[in-house]
């Protein structure tokens, strides 16, 4: 059982980039504490409510981080990436005008 999950562990870690994982430990610890505080919270309503509160919060980090991933990749990855190719591409376009001199 214990190899089976690190087997799993091992495959998300390679199939997906840091921001997911970070994205997905979110959403994993959301839900930990959502059916944490709905338990406690039938043994102290105090406890639950404030356990249900940090989930909240943790639920809020998921929506911001998306939103600010999503901008960052939209304005300035994307850019970056686009220069890159264009340097790339500019030493063989003054290659080939070289050639047909």
């Amino acid at each position: 059982m214990i190899n089976v999950i690190k087997e799993a562990l091992s495959d998300w870690s390679d199939t997906t980039d840091g921001r997911e994982q970070l994205q997905h430990s979110y959403v994993a610890a959301a839900l930990i504490l959502v059916l944490s505080a709905g338990i406690l919270g039938l043994v102290n309503y105090d406890l639950g409510q404030k356990i249900l509160f940090v989930a909240i919060l943790a639920i809020a980090m998921f929506f911001i981080n998306a939103v600010a991933w999503a901008l960052l990749q939209s304005f300035v990855l994307l850019k970056i990436s686009a220069d890159k190719a264009t340097k790339k591409l500019s030493p063989a376009k003054s290659r080939k005008k070289s050639t047909k001199k």
